[in-house]
């Protein structure tokens, strides 16, 4: 049997719960999936000949608006990250607020926006989209290329403090390695929404539900992607958190 770490997310002050908030997102243990969005292979393209004639019109074809001025996208889709941290193949679904938060799987390739906690990526505009993917030490998961840079590119000896919840001080270790990354929630007919990375790091999972910017659902665009910490084949105290803004 897997071994599972459950992380502690949210004191049960802020949102009145009866129990503490956990998260796992660690184990190698498969969870049952959800139905997959069904993808579409792109069209194929027209090659034109090079004996043409010079009087052939050119394309009116327009170009497509950028994809944050289009159609919000479905609940389910297709989820991408560029950057040093590739994620591709990887398919976003939503999962019940339901303690603890443990994102049902395919979990190599299965992430997941909670329900009743922010919005979802179809109302991104108006508040904190947060993403739960499995990261962890014994198997490559989906959320495992950012835990792992992220993770390596921080400094364990070089805190920053942050206001937390109830005059509580949170200590985040924080990398701009991820910054500028593109991240794309897409559903089926091209509607998306894309998020800019604005900012990497990693906090203990003891602090994490404490972290009163990282608890605030109300942020207008904002993306928050959570993970567990790898350090190669070791699991970590902490949890990778990924933020980005509405590109």
């Amino acid at each position: 049997m897997h071994k599972h770490l459950r992380t502690s997310l949210l004191p049960v002050s802020v949102l009145g719960l009866a129990t503490a908030l956990s998260l796992v997102a660690c184990s190698g243990t498969e969870e049952e999936s959800s139905p997959e969005t069904t993808s579409h292979a792109a069209p194929e393209t027209t090659t034109v000949s090079s004996e043409a004639s010079p009087s052939a019109a050119p394309s009116t074809t327009p170009t497509p608006p950028p994809l944050n001025e289009g159609p919000a996208p479905a609940l389910t889709g297709t989820f991408e990250m560029d950057g040093p941290a590739t994620i591709t193949g990887a398919t976003y679904d939503s999962m019940p607020f339901v303690l603890p938060l443990n994102p049902a799987g395919p979990q190599e390739t299965m992430v997941r926006w909670v329900q009743d906690w922010g919005e979802s990526p179809a109302t991104a505009e108006q508040g904190t989209t947060y993403v739960l993917g499995h990261a962890w030490g014994q198997q490559k998961l989906v959320f495992n290329p950012f835990s792992e840079v992220v993770t390596a590119n921080v400094d364990l000896s070089n805190p920053t403090t942050v206001e937390g919840l109830d005059g509580a001080q949170v200590q985040r270790f924080a990398t701009p390695v991820l910054n500028g990354s593109l991240i794309r929630m897409t559903s089926e007919g091209g509607a998306g929404r894309e998020w800019i990375v604005d900012n990497a790091f990693l906090v203990g999972k003891e602090q994490l539900g404490s972290d009163a910017d990282l608890m605030n659902t109300e942020v207008p665009g904002r993306i928050v992607l959570i993970a567990c910490a790898v350090d190669g084949a070791t699991d970590l105290e902490y949890n990778v958190i990924v933020t980005g803004h509405l590109a």
